[in-house]
């Protein structure tokens, strides 16, 4: 899947590495990426090839190292540097190790490392892979401008993108866009003479950099990261419709005596299911809720100046026992509706 997607990109003709000297191949990857050290886990390797496109400030990077055998690479500082790499195997499989956790990859699936995340990873002997290198200005700038804030936060992404994933549907698209912009614009330093190939890279240029900001973009969408709920704020619980019919119900009769059975009925559900709705979404029943409204309703009248007297105000709102709404409106207020009226009668 991800081999055929980049399949129509002339890395051959970018090619900066092509070794079976695996020393050599170390020292000039390292360049090319970060320091690491590498060791040979089982099996002799044969080859080495690493090659490199540019793509504005990006690269694409396909990269076949230690061919031949199974090996073990961690880079020196454990992690990277200024830049994060998408990771995506084109054949064999690797297992990338952070900390206490673990990741297959395989073409079925990919890899975001981030910059102050520790890793480091084995790979089977037929282990290929893209990379495609993001700098952090990039998702900076990216941040800055869904936020409108002035300085950008650290950025670390979930690692793993597997398929089916939100993650993994808004990056395939994408991809596709870097591979077509890619092909485009090495293509296009052959096609032109040399004023008009001036003007299609200036264009070319100005498209990698929209390119570099919507897959920025894409990423702090749709990948899960450590500041993604300043982005998508999580939505206050949605009260079922039921529970809002319910209390609707019972406050437009608030100064009625109302059975439990009729506003199960008025809802459609029985007085069970009505409870247990209640109790799981307003903590309390549903005669009890509306008692604790009244009160609320009540106190409210009486520190407005609304209520000629205590006792018409209690029974205005439902209360036809005063002695019992007296010990209620104590107990839920600590202090007596006369005390909250200002010693009024």
């Amino acid at each position: 899947m991800l081999e055929s997607l980049f399949a129509h990109i002339p890395f051959d003709r970018h090619r900066l590495i092509n070794t079976s000297d695996l020393e050599e191949a170390q020292h000039r990857i390292g360049n090319v990426l970060s320091p690491y050290s590498l060791r040979v886990v089982r099996g002799q390797v044969i080859h080495s090839r690493l090659e490199l496109l540019s793509c504005g400030a990006m690269s694409l990077i396909r990269m076949r190292h230690g061919y031949g055998a199974d090996i073990s690479v961690d880079p020196h500082s454990g992690t990277l540097d200024g830049y994060y790499l998408i990771v995506l195997p084109t054949r064999g499989n690797a297992v990338f190790q952070f900390g206490e956790s673990s990741f297959d990859v395989s073409p079925k699936s990919a890899v975001i490392l981030s910059p102050g995340k520790r890793f480091y990873f084995t790979a089977s002997a037929d282990y290929e892979q893209i990379l495609l290198r993001l700098e952090c200005k990039a998702i900076d700038e990216a941040w800055r401008r869904l936020t409108s804030q002035d300085e950008a936060p650290f950025i670390c992404f979930e690692t793993a993108v597997h398929p089916q994933t939100a993650g993994w549907q808004a990056l395939m698209p994408m991809l596709q866009w870097v591979a077509r912009c890619t092909v485009s614009g090495h293509a296009s330093d052959h096609a032109f003479g040399h004023a008009t190939g001036d003007v299609h890279r200036n264009t070319q240029t100005a498209l990698l950099a929209e390119t570099e900001m919507l897959l920025a973009t894409t990423l702090l969408l749709h990948q899960p990261h450590n500041m993604a709920a300043q982005l998508w704020p999580a939505p206050a619980p949605s009260i079922p419709a039921s529970v809002r019919r319910a209390q609707t119900y019972m406050l437009d009769h608030m100064g009625e005596s109302i059975p439990v059975g009729m506003v199960a009925s008025h809802c459609g559900l029985s007085v069970r299911h009505l409870q247990a709705l209640f109790s799981d979404e307003c903590g309390l029943p549903p005669l009890q809720w509306l008692r604790a409204q009244r009160l609320q309703a009540i106190r409210h009248a009486l520190q407005a100046g609304e209520a000629r007297s205590i006792s018409e105000t209690a029974l205005r709102f439902g209360f036809t026992h005063l002695g019992e709404f007296s010990r209620a409106y104590r107990k839920a207020f600590g202090e007596t509706a006369t005390q909250t009226r200002g010693g009024g009668k």
